[in-house]
């Protein structure tokens, strides 16, 4: 008789119900019957009424608090919980030995919160879960690398890891006569990068360039959240591109500003075009062509542009100034997919290592 109880996962943020919004797809991609609970953490809430509405319209099945986040932690009549953050009561819990050694509790399977430009405070977070899911996969080894030199009772303790993401599964090909009726270009931004006004505003000037050049093109900038969204997250904005649009003396009738979810944007999307942003995964995974800009202005002062540039290297995205004004497209590299994108039986392998805890629980 197949497992009935459910999985949680639980979400605080727009990112975070995102990943479980992906992560609950992936799962009833796997087994259809899987019972999946959307859990809003309200300790830390960042997510915003409209957010909620535009991500979860339908509502989660469950609303905890601290003290009820432990309390599903401790509640063997939950499967599993799989989640992008390690939040406090969790990391409090797995800490001990004797919450880690015992059998009536759920897994807990951890995923990165997306592509980490610098993942070594990713794995320390990780390094007490039942189950670890890394991307790209150079990640892998230098996980393995870390827990050699982990305490022994860390080090010893139950664990399995493996490859993958939701938001990274192999990309689907779309057929080049779709991709040829598509006019629409998107800039996605990232929140704090470019870090200064200075190289924002060469940014957007680029953005703005690039729709006077192509008139018969809409061009859209993508808000991930409104302004006043933003006072709560984990990555607050200081420089608003829908606010330095008023700095911009002439702007053209086809540039536009949209808060449309991923989802919508990427149906008809033609180009996506975005500089730190790891939504540039998001565009791959689309089969929508991607142009990466690093060589903006203030670009050494920017914390994330050599991560990004060093993750991106071998992708073949990454372009000059002249070749995105000149929307010169280029294919991304085959190798370089097949160690970010992971193969589509990601639900499988979760289903496999959940069985593979249960196994070792009831040793």
């Amino acid at each position: 008789m197949s497992d009935t109880r459910p999985i949680v996962i639980p979400f605080s943020d727009d990112s975070t119900l995102i990943f479980a919004r992906r992560m609950r797809q992936v799962l009833r991609k796997a087994d259809p019957e899987c019972g999946v609970e959307m859990t809003w953490y309200t300790e830390e809430n960042a997510l915003s009424y409209r957010q909620m509405c535009t991500l979860l319209p339908e509502g989660p099945e469950r609303v905890v608090d601290k003290k009820g986040l432990r309390n599903l932690l401790h509640n063997p009549a939950v499967r599993a919980l799989i989640t992008s953050r390690v939040y406090q009561p969790i990391s409090t819990e797995l800490k001990k030995p004797d919450y880690r050694n015992t059998s009536a509790r759920p897994c807990i399977i951890s995923f990165l919160g997306g592509l980490d430009f610098f993942p070594q405070d990713g794995f320390m977070r990780r390094r007490n879960c039942d189950g670890v899911f890394l991307f790209p996969k150079p990640a892998m080894q230098e996980y393995d690398a870390l827990k050699t030199r982990l305490d022994e009772p860390t080090k010893n303790c139950w664990q399995q890891v493996d490859f993958g993401h939701p938001a990274v599964i192999a990309p689907p090909a779309l057929p080049s006569a779709e991709l040829e009726t598509r006019r629409d270009i998107y800039f996605f931004p990232q929140a704090i990068s470019p870090s200064t006004k200075r190289a924002r505003l060469h940014v957007l000037q680029a953005i703005v360039a690039l729709a006077r050049a192509h008139p018969d093109r809409a061009v859209y900038i993508k808000l991930r959240h409104l302004p006043s969204e933003n006072t709560k997250h984990l990555h607050r904005e200081q420089f608003p591109y829908s606010d330095l649009l008023e700095d911009i003396g002439f702007v053209p009738d086809n540039l536009h500003v949209t808060d449309a979810d991923m989802e919508t944007v990427l149906k008809t999307a033609a180009i996506g075009i975005t500089c730190t942003s790891t939504a540039a995964l998001d565009v791959v995974r689309a089969g929508v062509p991607c142009m990466i800009y690093l060589d903006y202005v203030d670009h050494y002062r920017d914390r994330l542009v050599e991560p990004m540039r060093r993750l991106f290297a071998h992708s073949n995205l990454i372009v000059s100034l002249e070749e995105l004004l000149h929307l010169r497209l280029k294919e991304p590299d085959p190798d370089w997919l097949e160690g970010m994108f992971s193969p589509p039986d990601l639900g499988t392998r979760v289903f496999k290592m959940v069985e593979s805890f249960q196994s070792r629980s009831a040793l």
